[in-house]
């Protein structure tokens, strides 16, 4: 019997294990406002459910994750970074997000996950 998880519910995994992350992530560590980051996370949600269709694209919902996060990373940043333009942002932690980038932001929401998880399985 194969006990594989077919490819959309892993999708819906992926997407749904880490969509409190991605809420966060925009509201809190980019600032972004309810109404917007809501906007965001279905363009988000969109964007990866054709990603994760396309061949090659990773299997599992734990290899799927990183990718989601660093999309949010990199929607929060153009979102402010438009608004912006060359202006620093009012809010320290926006600040220090865009000047760190989405790459590094993404890193280090995806290591605090693994310490989550590693938590739990300990």
């Amino acid at each position: 019997m194969d006990k594989r998880v077919p490819k959309d519910d892993e999708r819906s995994v992926a997407f749904s294990g880490v969509f409190a992350l991605i809420d966060s992530t925009l509201t809190s560590h980019y600032n972004v406002p309810k109404e917007d980051a809501a906007q965001i996370e279905q363009e988000l949600f969109k964007w990866f459910d054709r990603f994760s269709r396309r061949p090659g694209s990773p299997q599992s919902a734990k290899a799927l994750r990183p990718h989601l996060l660093l999309m949010a990373c990199q929607a929060g940043h153009v979102y402010w970074s438009g608004r912006l333009g060359d202006k620093p942002a009012e809010d320290e932690r926006v600040n220090r997000n865009l000047i760190l980038g989405p790459q590094e932001i993404a890193i280090e929401l995806e290591r605090r996950l693994e310490d989550g998880d590693n938590k739990e399985n300990a």
